[in-house]
């Protein structure tokens, strides 16, 4: 029993030490955690998730729940309480404990920006340019794609294998200010993920096991926004944690690409999220610039606003809102808002590095 307790208290300070004292280190897990120890640790992990062609961290997520679940009856029926008690903080120390070694102490790196040494913020006038550039970009390359057919929307057909091999190319294409603050990791393959239902009905694309290493897709989403998903969740692999600058390194993957309909996948991930800044702060204004878009483009967009329109539900707003908690404990300040950053990034990055 005392080892079970000296266990537990060990424990509780790992956690709580790593959650006050990992954001006074970012130069640490920048240099030595994710380069190193997580480097080797995500290595050994590859071996044997890649063993397996199916999620072997969704099969492990569900053998966890239905014991937990079991063992939560059986203390409660036979009114062991305090074994309750211990067993459920266990539990909890032991997720947010693995949790941080595994992966979690990604979080406390220094940021994409910081390390490229990008400026902060931007004004209206430089979100009416890069907009402005992006619109045109993407009316141009839906045309060359339909063939001058501004009516057609561009489709992309579903094949998760293509997509992977496409990711896994371009990575190695992208800048090497880019390449560096990766590891330098094998890639695991985006598994569809068996519980890709339940992610439409609570509002997510796809999402990385921090315990197993492996990457999910949601296989249900548009297909003109998988490839940028798969591409993301790499990200996550490779030691990015922040949702924001996975979201970037997604589509500056996609930009590597030979195929022009990976190309405009992305631009058009790009162009979104920055006419969602003008639908977040006036609607008219954003109905003006859309409405520029050929009609294709539009399709192509409100293909995926009606696809998640149509899954929304209670129990979206609440997992949102769960995980945008989570990832405020876990050194992403703006939780779930933290998306919305893209725009902050990608527009400074453009200002260093002109390619739009």
């Amino acid at each position: 029993m005392k080892k079970k307790y000296f266990f537990l208290t060990v424990l509780l300070l790992f956690v709580i030490c790593s959650y006050l004292i990992g954001p006074l280190f970012p130069e640490f897990f920048t240099q030595i955690y994710n380069q190193k120890l997580y480097s080797y640790l995500d290595s050994f992990l590859h071996l044997i998730s890649n063993i397996f062609p199916f999620s072997l961290g969704d099969v492990f997520y569900a053998v966890v729940v239905i014991y937990f679940i079991y063992r939560c009856f059986v203390l409660i029926k036979r009114k062991l309480y305090k074994d309750f008690g211990v067993f459920i903080l266990t539990s909890v120390l032991l997720f947010f404990g693995i949790f941080q070694l595994f992966w979690g102490l990604n979080n406390y790196k220094f940021s994409v920006a910081h390390q490229l040494e990008l400026e902060r913020n931007y004004t209206q006038t430089e979100l009416d340019s890069i907009t402005s550039k992006l619109t045109s970009i993407v009316n141009s390359q839906h045309l060359l794609i339909t063939k001058e057919d501004s009516l057609k929307k561009v489709v992309i057909e579903k094949n998760l294998e293509l997509f992977n091999k496409n990711a896994k190319l371009n990575y190695t294409k992208l800048p090497d200010h880019l390449k560096k603050i990766l590891t330098k990791n094998r890639i695991n393959n985006v598994k569809p993920s068996f519980y890709s239902t339940l992610q439409s009905y609570t509002g997510f694309s796809g999402y990385f096991n921090p315990f197993t290493h492996e990457n999910q897709v949601n296989i249900q989403i548009p297909t003109i926004g998988m490839p940028v998903t798969v591409a993301h969740e790499m990200a996550h692999q490779l030691g990015i944690a922040s949702e924001t600058e996975a979201n970037f390194y997604g589509y500056k993957v996609l930009l590597q690409s030979t195929d022009l309909k990976f190309k405009y996948a992305a631009n058009l991930y790009a162009l979104k999220y920055c006419l969602k800044q003008y639908k977040n702060e006036n609607e008219e204004t954003y109905q003006l610039l859309f409405n520029r878009l050929n009609v294709g483009v539009r399709q192509n967009i409100l293909e995926s606003e009606q696809f998640w329109q149509s899954k929304r539900n209670v129990s979206s707003y609440f997992f949102k809102h769960l995980y945008s908690r989570f990832l405020k404990i876990n050194n992403q300040k703006d939780g779930i808002l933290s998306y919305n950053k893209f725009v902050d990034l990608l527009i400074n990055y453009n200002k260093k590095y002109p390619e739009i």
